[in-house]
């Protein structure tokens, strides 16, 4: 599907034109280089809007499972991407952009040990999980 049939244009993001052309060079140059995200054990997903290469967060809140199956039933990427719901765990994050307004976004990880109040990086090694659902899997 085009992205002007499936109803979804540009204009609607929320972010930068700098941001967008970042991320795609960023996930770009993680594709060249192979899945180098694929092979490392602390893993997270996050939308492709809040990926952000070498920005520090933080956790703020765990979403319960209830929340946690409701997002996975409505991404559609149930058992494309989540094959086993009850092995993931999803997390509230607040990224460092230097600004006083929080910069929230959902981190979706299998493997990586997070808890409320851990500071983390993303790494800069991010590739398209699912790039028709805008997920993409990187390393922290």
């Amino acid at each position: 599907m085009s992205k002007e049939t499936n109803g979804h244009s540009d204009a609607r993001r929320s972010v930068s034109k700098g941001t967008i052309a970042t991320t795609g060079l960023a996930l770009g140059a993680a594709a060249t280089a192979g899945t180098a995200a694929a092979q490392d054990d602390e893993d997270v997903i996050v939308l492709e809007a809040d990926y952000r290469p070498d920005v520090d967060f933080d956790v703020i809140a765990e979403l319960e499972t209830r929340t946690l199956e409701d997002l996975i039933e409505d991404s559609g990427a149930g058992d494309d991407v989540f094959d086993d719901p009850d092995d993931w765990d999803a997390f509230i994050v607040d990224f460092d952009l230097g600004v006083e307004a929080p910069s929230w976004g959902i981190l979706f990880t299998e493997d990586a040990d997070l808890s409320t109040g851990d500071s983390e990086t993303l790494g800069d090694d991010g590739a398209f999980r699912r790039a028709r659902l805008g997920l993409v899997e990187v390393g922290l």
